[in-house]
């Protein structure tokens, strides 16, 4: 927890720094799949990741800002944005086991 506090704090500190902060939207991630895509592709398509960890075991967690849409939660219509617009920011995190292969994606839902 204490972990996922900190890089939501890392997060927030980049974007009043820089303006180049990129957001993971869920549409960007929805063609990795657990146990085929690699870290190589991961950082193709994303860029580099705003922070990495490294566990004892080995398992390499790659972070970037995340940013949830829609859910239908929203009192605007859709017209308006209302579904369309992110309610919620964070970090998504992928695992990556044994020679870079992604075990989970974890967006903190």
């Amino acid at each position: 927890m204490l972990r996922h506090f900190a890089a939501v704090a890392g997060f927030l500190l980049l974007c009043a720094c820089s303006d180049s902060v990129v957001i993971v939207t869920p549409d960007k991630i929805a063609g990795f799949k657990p146990g085929s895509t690699n870290q190589t592709e991961i950082a193709a398509a994303l860029g580099k990741p705003t922070h990495t960890i490294t566990e004892a075991d080995g398992t390499k967690i790659d972070q970037y800002p995340f940013a949830a849409t829609g859910g239908g939660s929203s009192f605007m219509p859709s017209f308006l944005g209302g579904d369309s617009t992110p309610n919620k920011y964070g970090m998504v995190s992928f695992s990556y086991g044994a020679g870079g292969v992604l075990k989970a994606v974890d967006t903190g839902k």
